[in-house]
């Protein structure tokens, strides 16, 4: 299996069809950049056994929210920790302690991401279980 093979393998198996069909639509828009995201996103970041899913979940989650970042990235990431087992509660504890490093107006647009995300989470996958 090649890299890129092994890219599309491990996306699918960290984000469901939900983000294999994201990255179907950059790979029609740029092939290039879906190279690059699935070649180093999702191989040589996810290589190493250091860090479990959940563990490089809230990490994501934790950068997203402290740059500010409110779109499709967020959105996209939420989704991943829920599909990894993060709990709702961990990622509300998440957002209020990136509250005191990153702010509370980045915090407060993530916590409207996180609403808006884990209501349609819930509708999509009625048999998800709150811990």
């Amino acid at each position: 299996m090649d890299k890129q093979q092994l890219g599309w393998k491990n996306l699918g198996e960290i984000s469901g069809e939900n983000g294999v069909n994201v990255m179907k639509e950059v790979q029609d828009f740029s092939p290039r950049f879906a190279k690059l995201a699935l070649e180093f996103g999702y191989v040589d970041l996810y290589s190493d056994n250091s860090l479990d899913l959940k563990q490089r979940a809230l990490i994501t989650l934790s950068s997203l929210i402290s740059q500010g970042e409110q779109g499709t990235d967020l959105t996209f990431h939420y989704r991943v920790a829920l599909r990894a087992g993060v709990s709702k509660n961990e990622i509300l504890e998440l957002i209020n302690h990136c509250s005191g490093y990153a702010g509370f107006p980045k915090a407060m647009t993530a916590l409207f991401v996180f609403k808006d995300t884990y209501q349609v989470f819930i509708e999509e996958n009625p048999t998800y279980a709150e811990e």
